[in-house]
């Protein structure tokens, strides 16, 4: 009996002891991302491929062929063509607040992208074509200028959504953009409101 006294003695010691330390632990856990909400629908299966992706209040559907990238902040969503040359086009889908500058200042960047030069805004206003979708009433342009030498296209498309200003291009050598040129203006054809 004394051994077991002894014993029961010893617990409740150890026990008290650790009690008397206020030490404070702080550890790093993980953010949770929530699931996807079954909110979200994708496009219309009618269009070009299976990868349908939905991002910031849009949906989309994008061609089978192209490789879907990582897409982060502004960048909503990023894809890459390539063709037998192994020539690339990279395909940039990107949304910011409010209207940016205006869409004269937009197009003038993207010109300088394909050194072009910039115009004054009547000018920009003569190169965009207006391009409807379902849903959306884009504003759509086609710049051919030269990269390092080599001829290079930008096409894109910009319209207004949830409060955003989107753009829609597809960059890169002229050779490859031309031929994506199809399946691209049919990937803007699938853009709709998230439900």
């Amino acid at each position: 009996m004394p051994s077991c006294l002894f014993t029961i003695s010893l617990v409740a010691a150890l026990l008290l002891t650790g009690c008397q330390k206020d030490e404070v632990h702080a550890y790093r856990v993980p953010k949770e991302v929530p699931p996807p909400s079954s909110a979200v629908e994708t496009a219309s299966t009618a269009s070009t491929g299976p990868a349908a992706s939905a991002q910031g209040g849009l949906t989309w559907q994008a061609p089978d062929h192209w490789e879907e990238l990582t897409a982060n902040g502004v960048r909503r969503g990023s894809f890459k063509a390539t063709n037998a040359a192994g020539d690339t086009a990279d395909i940039s889908l990107i949304a910011f607040p409010g209207d940016v500058g205006g869409l004269a200042a937009n197009l003038n960047r993207w010109r300088t992208q394909v050194g072009l030069n910039p115009l004054p805004e009547a000018e920009v206003q003569t190169t965009i074509e207006h391009q409807d979708t379902p849903y959306f009433h884009l504003d759509f342009v086609n710049y051919l200028g030269e990269s390092n030498g080599l001829p290079t296209r930008v096409a894109g498309a910009v319209t207004s959504h949830g409060g955003e200003t989107w753009f829609f291009k597809i960059i890169g050598p002229a050779t490859i953009v031309d031929a994506e040129l199809g399946a691209f203006r049919a990937f803007l054809q699938t853009l709709a409101p998230s439900r």
